[in-house]
């Protein structure tokens, strides 16, 4: 059993599904977006080509970002469904409702994603919602 009361539980739960239709959209548009891009024609001068490349770039890198955030937010909802939200993955105990109010789709309590960040390098790539 975790140390979330039911009301901080219905919560984050809702903020999980709030910010997953949110990503659903944004992707949806941004697909759409490009895809109205590609079929404007090519760009003429070789100055806008390049913009036009490094602004698809961005474009994909974001919508990247948002469907690893999507798949942390369907694995957290996962968790929920499981009763397995809200406990570390690695040592088992509560993750505290602060961490997980800041990190809704947190899988490791603060000290063990401190380690696996030593062990693995990086850093808690699960973004606020």
């Amino acid at each position: 059993m975790t140390n979330l009361t039911p009301s901080e539980l219905k919560r984050l739960t809702d903020k999980l599904t709030t910010r997953r239709s949110e990503l659903e959209a944004m992707v949806r548009t941004d697909a759409e977006h490009d895809n109205l891009r590609r079929m404007g024609g090519e760009v003429g001068d070789p100055g806008d080509e390049s913009a036009a490349l490094q602004q698809t770039d961005l474009n994909l890198a974001e919508m990247e970002g948002s469907v690893r955030e999507l798949q942390a937010i369907d694995q957290a909802l996962e968790r929920v469904r499981e009763s397995r939200y809200g406990h570390c993955a690695e040592c088992g105990c509560d993750i505290p409702a602060a961490r997980l109010d800041a990190y809704p789709t947190a899988e490791r309590c603060t000290p063990c994603q401190a380690r696996h960040e030593r062990v693995y390098g990086g850093r808690d790539v699960t973004p606020s919602l």
